[in-house]
C-alpha cells in the first residue's frame, strides 16, 4: 500500500514537472499488470493495421527483470497486433533492458500466432488500452515513455535515510 502511494505520489510529480513552461507533454497510458509491474503505452502511437486489428508499443516496467536477488529493476519494450474483434494478440517484437538501458536481449518472432488477449495480465493491460480506449489505466502527462520508465523504477527504491540530528553541544 505504501509503495503504491508512493508510485502514485511519483507520477503526479511527473505530471507536475512536466507541465513545466519548457516542456511539451504528451498522454500516456499506465496500467498495473502485476504484482511488481506496469505497462506503459502511448495512445497516439496505435496504429490501424485493418478494420479489427491495431499495431502498437507496450513498454513494461517490471521490479526485477532478471527474477533473481536483490531485485534488478528493467523493462520490456514490445511490438504486438492486436484483433479488436476476436480478441486475440501476437507480439512481434520484443527488447528487454535493464535499469541503466542496457539491452539485456532482443528477439523478432519468426512466428507470429495470435493467442488470447487474456493469456497474461499484461497482454491483457495493453489489449484494453489498445482495443478498449484505456480500460481502468491511469491517464498521466508527461515528456516521454522514458521519463515515465525512470518515474516508475524510481518507486522502488528504498526511501531516503532520515537526516540525523547533529551531536548535541558538550556544556563548557
Amino acid at each position: 500500500m505504501r509503495r503504491t502511494a508512493r508510485l502514485i505520489a511519483g507520477l503526479a510529480g511527473l505530471a507536475a514537472a512536466a507541465v513545466g513552461p519548457a516542456a511539451t507533454a504528451a498522454t500516456f497510458y499506465v496500467v498495473q499488470s502485476g504484482h511488481d509491474a506496469w505497462t506503459i503505452m502511448d495512445p497516439a502511437g496505435i496504429e490501424q493495421v485493418d478494420p479489427s486489428v491495431r499495431r502498437a508499443w507496450a513498454v513494461r516496467v517490471q521490479r526485477n527483470i532478471l527474477n533473481g536477488d536483490p531485485p534488478q529493476p528493467g523493462y520490456v519494450r514490445t511490438l504486438s497486433e492486436y484483433n479488436c474483434d476476436t480478441d486475440r494478440v501476437r507480439w512481434r517484437e520484443f527488447s528487454a533492458f535493464s535499469r541503466s538501458g542496457a539491452l539485456l536481449a532482443s528477439k523478432v518472432n519468426p512466428n507470429p500466432e495470435w493467442g488470447p488477449a487474456d493469456e497474461a495480465t499484461d497482454l491483457q493491460s495493453a489489449f484494453r488500452v489498445v482495443c478498449r480506449g484505456g480500460g481502468g489505466a491511469t491517464v498521466i502527462a508527461a515528456e516521454s515513455v522514458a521519463k515515465v520508465v525512470i518515474s516508475l523504477m524510481s518507486a522502488w527504491d528504498p526511501p531516503p535515510a532520515a537526516p540525523t540530528a547533529p551531536p548535541a553541544a558538550k556544556p563548557r
